[in-house]
């Protein structure tokens, strides 16, 4: 999933959401989903749209974030609910941050002015940002540079602990003492600055975190006729230097194939990191954290074959917890498998459930009451469609598209609004 990890949606007692029907839903998490995209059509503007309420329809229409023209997008939240960005302006390429306004009023979101994080020295522009949180909930960026497939990484800073003391009455006294005490205060810089990750020079990345929160990247080498997989951990839940990962490890091998997709990558209930991608066969391939959080690995795995040459996957967890695979195959056949028990790695098997319109990018995220959305960018127009699941953790899906973006979209990204307005 796009945001801080856990190994399952657990539900509250007596905790409920209306439907839109004015019936009840077993609540799973007050959010909405939300997505944000570049606007190809209008100046490369940021756009986004939303829910207009956990579990409802969504909006009709497509929101300017700010007058700014961007062609780079990773989407997430700040540790508090709320929607944040990271983007490359068109014209200069620095790098911005953009977050949702702390206090929103009115009936559409706010969004702060951008925050300029600047570019790594010499370098002209960055082919990929992707942004997640860590351990203690700030917010880590990392980029793929266009000079070479480096990776770069840039942090909110901690707080600064500073010594100040107190005047405190104790209990059952009248006179003040004055005490010595340690305060947490905002850093000096907000941001650290451009950190290269050394090691390996790759074509994409994918962030994911372990179930302690320790950020995980994981990447695909640059040679396009054999892709290699790498992944790189951060050692300590407060990471502060490259030093302070574990440094690339190459996973793949004979039996996976390189890389034929960007690998996707999620948390199950063990709280064991599953990466899955297109391998040999052009089929999808498994490998899981053995044991939960470790930096070891279990052997390469097959959740079951479709017979059919696949292009692209994507996972997320279910409102259930178990994870979900959804995946595009070459003749425009959509699949999914539902994944019964990660200890005995069950699943329910591959079957189609439709087709897409067009082939583009894709993701899966879930809705307030747990049922899974999935999304399909659609190339040839920069249209955007979703699909959701008939009802909560069903391997039955509704049985057509939803197009809300007829063209326009030329990249975009998922989030999980949890500060959802009365009206989006």
């Amino acid at each position: 999933m796009s945001d801080t990890a856990r190994t399952e949606i657990e539900l509250e007692d007596d905790a409920l959401l209306p439907a839109n029907d004015d019936t009840v839903t077993p609540f799973a998490e007050l959010s909405r989903l939300m997505v944000i995209g570049i606007g190809a059509d209008e100046g490369n503007k940021l756009v986004w749209t939303a829910q207009t309420a956990p579990n409802g329809p969504w909006d009709t229409k497509w929101t300017p974030v700010n007058d700014g023209s961007y062609d780079l997008l990773g989407t997430g939240t700040t540790t508090d609910g709320r929607v944040a960005m990271v983007v490359q302006t068109h014209d200069d390429k620095s790098v911005q941050y953009i977050a949702e306004k702390e206090n929103n009023d009115g009936e559409t979101k706010n969004w702060a002015a951008p925050v300029d994080l600047g570019m790594p020295d010499g370098l002209a522009g960055f082919v990929e940002l992707t942004m997640t949180r860590d351990a203690s909930g700030r917010i880590e960026i990392f980029g793929v540079d266009d000079s070479g497939g480096n990776v770069w990484w840039i942090y909110q800073n901690p707080p600064k602990i500073v010594d100040t003391t107190e005047q405190i009455t104790p209990p059952g006294t009248e006179d003040p003492v004055t005490v010595q005490v340690q305060v947490a205060e905002p850093p000096d810089q907000p941001w650290s600055d451009w950190i290269p990750l050394p090691g390996e020079t790759v074509a994409r990345i994918t962030t994911a975190n372990n179930a302690d929160g320790r950020i995980m990247l994981i990447a695909t080498g640059q040679d396009p006729e054999a892709r290699a997989l790498y992944v790189n951990n951060q050692t300590v839940e407060t990471a502060l230097a490259p030093d302070q990962w574990t440094g690339w490890k190459r996973i793949d091998n004979a039996h996976s194939g390189t890389a034929g997709s960007k690998p996707t990558a999620v948390l199950d209930r063990q709280g064991a990191v599953n990466i899955f991608m297109i391998g040999d066969l052009a089929e999808v391939v498994q490998i899981r954290q053995q044991p939960p959080g470790s930096d070891s690995w279990s052997a390469w795995a097959r959740p079951g074959m479709t017979d059919s040459v696949l292009l692209n996957v994507t996972a997320a967890f279910d409102g259930d917890g178990d994870i979900s695979l959804m995946a595009v195959g070459e003749h425009a056949q959509l699949f999914y498998n539902q994944q019964a028990d990660s200890l005995t790695q069950k699943w329910s098997g591959w079957q189609q459930i439709g087709k897409v319109d067009d082939f583009g990018e894709i993701m899966m995220d879930y809705n307030a009451d747990g049922r899974l959305t999935y999304f399909q960018g659609l190339s040839k127009t920069n249209g955007l469609a979703y699909v959701s699941q008939f009802v909560t953790d069903a391997t039955s899906w509704d049985a057509g598209f939803v197009q809300f973006a007829a063209s326009d979209i030329s990249t975009y990204g998922v989030a999980r609004d949890l500060t959802p307005l009365e009206a989006g």
